[in-house]
């Protein structure tokens, strides 16, 4: 079929589903292609910004010529995301300002895409803001072997490209020029802030960073509501405070992060959002949670906040009381061990990596715990989640820190059944089971957390 006429079908098929009157006034079209040697692309997905975070606006098939098309109602300018499969992973960003009436033509390639059309509106100059997102987001993209010696050069001259570029958004549009200079300043800082906190092969002393990150550190940091017009807008603040508690001059309990966090946002939808997104992360035990509620409760002030409230209480009491899934794994002389052989005890596991910096603060604080609980009727299972081809790395780090407990490893990292199982994205992680082998909390305290000690002594009745 001819590209003319798919696009032609589609557009008379969303004509009638939308309503003639609303499309002859307020839509914008898009049609392209894309073209990635050796990758088949099957649909592509536009997002907008909502919230300050992304959200589904339409999916479309692609041809076998690899030819889409959208038509979109707007019902106000703003930010969309064309995403392949490229845009969670750092690839190149397509992103775009839509406005009623536009018609826009774009030709995807691996690391590029080329607008033309009958009227594309401001995305030229988005076109160039996009790119300069390319050039930091280049330096966060997992697998590379990039460190802080290959960022250091480059971070001055990307930041006076970006300044530069950002006088020459000079538009007739005073909206979309104030827009646009936020979604370039927000881009930049925001991927800055992320390089710092990726795994890499090597890292920088803590007070060794760019002179123009100190300078981005202020009191009150977010203020401006149009964040929320930005789809990593949520992220950005999420990043920005998370960096500020690893590296920051204030050390920050971990209970402490949210209500600190927001001492530094002023705009009340801000802290609105923010908080939201910050508890749908945290996975804070009920516990917890109670502790930091009379903090944050009063800030979460919208109509979606409220009813997140009551879902994410309710998820507090999720799955307890479910048996647990019986894993065997292999401990460091290549015996397998089965989580049923601990049947009649309390069991307490901890999930890391070799890899992993915050697993391994854990470390002396759980081997306090099994020194001091050694007698009792407790086990404690240590389970790697480091990759298969690290096994004589993970068994020389247990040997050299004289790693106590039951010490494992899984057999697919976080494709193995007991990551699955319990939806585990992140590490450390720590689970606490019955003597049953039932289900206690799947997202139990650290043994950092005095509070554990209260709970086990209370389950042991110490």
């Amino acid at each position: 079929m001819k590209k003319q006429s798919l696009y032609f079908i589609l557009v008379i098929f969303l004509m009638t589903q939308l309503g003639f009157a609303e499309v002859t006034t307020d839509y914008a079209l898009i049609n392209g292609t894309i073209s990635i040697p050796e990758t088949s692309i099957k649909e592509i997905t536009i997002y907008k910004a909502e919230e300050g975070k992304p959200l589904v606006a339409a999916t479309v098939k692609t041809s076998e010529k690899g030819e889409f098309g959208f038509m979109l109602p707007i019902t106000k300018p703003g930010f969309y995301y064309i995403d392949y499969g490229q845009y969670k992973r750092r690839g190149q960003l397509i992103r775009l300002y839509l406005e009623p009436k536009l018609d826009i033509s774009i030709a995807i390639t691996e690391d590029k895409y080329v607008l033309t059309g009958k009227n594309i509106g401001q995305n030229v100059l988005v076109q160039k803001a996009n790119e300069i997102y390319n050039d930091f987001a280049a330096f966060n993209i997992l697998g590379k072997n990039i460190t802080y010696k290959d960022f250091y050069p480059f971070i001055d001259g990307g930041l006076a490209k970006a300044e530069t570029f950002k006088k020459t958004i000079n538009t007739k549009d005073q909206s979309f020029n104030k827009l646009l200079k936020l979604a370039v300043a927000t881009d930049v800082e925001d991927q800055s802030y992320v390089f710092f906190m990726m795994p890499r092969s090597m890292h920088p002393e803590k007070d060794n960073r760019p002179a123009v990150m100190k300078q981005w550190k202020t009191d009150i940091k977010f203020s401006d509501p149009d964040l929320l017009k930005l789809a990593n807008g949520v992220s950005f603040m999420g990043d920005y405070f998370m960096y500020m508690k690893m590296f920051g001059d204030k050390e920050i309990d971990r209970l402490d992060h949210l209500p600190e966090a927001i001492k530094g946002i002023s705009d009340p939808a801000l802290k609105d959002v923010y908080l939201r997104d910050g508890l749908e992360k945290s996975r804070l035990k009920l516990e917890e949670y109670e502790k930091i509620a009379p903090k944050i409760r009063p800030y979460l002030i919208s109509d979606a906040s409220k009813a997140f409230l009551v879902d994410y209480e309710k998820g507090l009491h999720k799955d307890v009381g479910q048996k647990g899934v019986d894993f065997s794994y292999n401990d460091i002389n290549d015996k397998p061990v089965a989580f049923s052989d601990f049947r009649g005890k309390y069991v307490y596991i901890d999930l890391w990596a070799t890899w992993c910096g915050p697993c391994k603060a854990e470390i002396p604080h759980m081997k306090k715990l099994e020194e001091d609980y050694h007698s009792k009727n407790i086990a404690f299972i240590s389970l790697s989640l480091d990759r298969a081809k690290d096994l004589q790395k993970w068994k020389d780090f247990v040997k050299k820190e004289d790693l106590k407990g039951i010490q494992l490893m899984a057999d697919k990292d976080f494709e193995s059944d007991i990551a699955k199982n319990y939806d585990v994205r992140s590490i450390p992680r720590f689970l606490l089971f019955d003597k049953e082998g039932k289900i206690i909390n799947i997202d139990a305290m650290r043994p950092s957390e005095p509070e554990l000690r209260v709970e086990l002594d209370k389950l042991l009745k110490v």
